[in-house]
């Protein structure tokens, strides 16, 4: 990659999110690449779980947890020896960051992947990086599993 690659890290304060912040500072200085670092509020998930009854004050805590999280993400960069940017998106988390991925030109996607086992399988939504997979063209996308 030239010096003009971007990576675009989703990060959640997972684990699994976590892990894939420490391999995107890894693959930044390896590849001299310039990385973003996109946070999603994800209220229509939320909105729907809760059955259509989210308050402001439920959305402004999901949105301060956000930048909270955002803020670690990038201190922690900045200790590996990355300078990132960092956005908040929000809306749907598979939408949010093909949006992001669109605006900012990324070349690469980071995101972090835990593995579902018995009935959640079945029972929970698709991975992320499934959705975006289908959404994205001509990006790569590096899936990291804390396994």
């Amino acid at each position: 990659m030239s010096t003009s690659s971007r990576i675009l890290l989703f990060y959640d304060g997972t684990i699994e999110a976590k892990i894939a912040l420490l391999r995107c500072a890894k693959l930044s200085v390896a590849l001299s690449a310039l990385v973003d670092v996109v946070t999603v509020v994800d209220y229509v998930t939320t909105n729907a779980t809760w059955a259509s009854t989210l308050s402001d004050v439920l959305v402004s805590q999901m949105e301060e947890n956000a930048r909270v999280d955002l803020k670690y993400a990038l201190d922690e960069l900045g200790l590996n020896g990355v300078v990132a940017r960092g956005h908040v998106a929000f809306g749907d988390t598979a939408y949010a960051i093909s949006q992001m991925i669109e605006q900012l030109n990324s070349d690469l996607i980071v995101v972090g992947h835990r593995a579902k086992t018995g009935l959640a399988r079945w029972y929970s939504a698709r991975p992320l990086h499934i959705d975006l997979a289908e959404r994205l063209k001509g990006a790569t996308i590096v899936t990291v599993t804390s396994g």
